[in-house]
């Protein structure tokens, strides 16, 4: 798999996951853009994206949405556990990402690392947003 491959796998996976957890209003991490980070592929450097998003939704049902989820990411191979104190939140790891969270308190928060590729991190940052400077 190429580094463009796993970015994109890793945007499919987190939209996926805002569609099947049946909640609206999610803002993704970044303006939108995977973070790249480097990893190890073996003795190889390797790339891998994470990404996330949250969302701050009303009158919902925890729990159901959880499982929204889970069902998802069964469809995917990924395995998921669920923990249900202090909050509802699942995590998972295993086919498409390294490991994935959905957190439901105090806010909705899906959280992922996608899988290690070779290929060099730097190459990716200049698609990144730049952060504004700081105020005088």
């Amino acid at each position: 798999m190429t580094p463009e491959q796993a970015r994109d796998q890793t945007m499919s996976v987190l939209y996926g996951t805002m569609r099947a957890s049946g909640i609206t209003g999610w803002i993704p991490d970044a303006e939108g853009q995977p973070l790249p980070q480097g990893c190890k592929v073996g003795d190889e450097d390797g790339v891998t994206f994470g990404h996330g998003a949250y969302a701050q939704p009303e009158g919902t049902d925890p729990a159901a949405d959880a499982q929204r989820v889970v069902d998802y990411w069964d469809t995917l191979g990924i395995q998921s556990c669920v923990v249900t104190d202090p909050v509802i939140v699942v995590y998972g790891s295993g086919g498409p990402v390294n490991a994935i969270s959905f957190a439901t308190s105090p806010t909705y928060a899906i959280s992922l690392g996608g899988i290690c590729v070779p290929g060099d991190p730097f190459a990716y940052y200049d698609g990144l947003p730049t952060p504004p400077p700081p105020a005088p």
